[in-house]
């Protein structure tokens, strides 16, 4: 089988991503912080804009994780997740 590499991260992989941002708004990691964070987000309700970078097809994810420690203690987990997925 051959695959094809359509984009890559710029700087931190997406599920390195998802761990710090889960450890950072003290989601556990019990049974994974993807879980986790979409069980959070289900009792979200506002949109919070979280910045990213796309250079063609590759993502940068280091804005977020920057942005919500900046949010971390003044928005709830619940629309910081919600608005992760989003």
């Amino acid at each position: 089988q051959r695959y094809r590499i359509f984009g890559e991260t710029i700087d931190i992989a997406i599920g390195n991503c998802l761990d710090r941002f889960a450890r950072i708004i003290g989601l556990s990691n019990d049974p994974s912080p993807g879980y986790q964070i979409e069980q959070c987000a289900k009792k979200g309700k506002k949109y919070i804009p979280l910045p990213y970078v796309v250079k063609g097809m590759d993502v940068s994810f280091s804005g977020i994780l920057t942005r919500i420690e900046e949010l971390a203690a003044t928005e709830t987990p619940e629309d910081l997740c919600f608005s992760l997925q989003e």
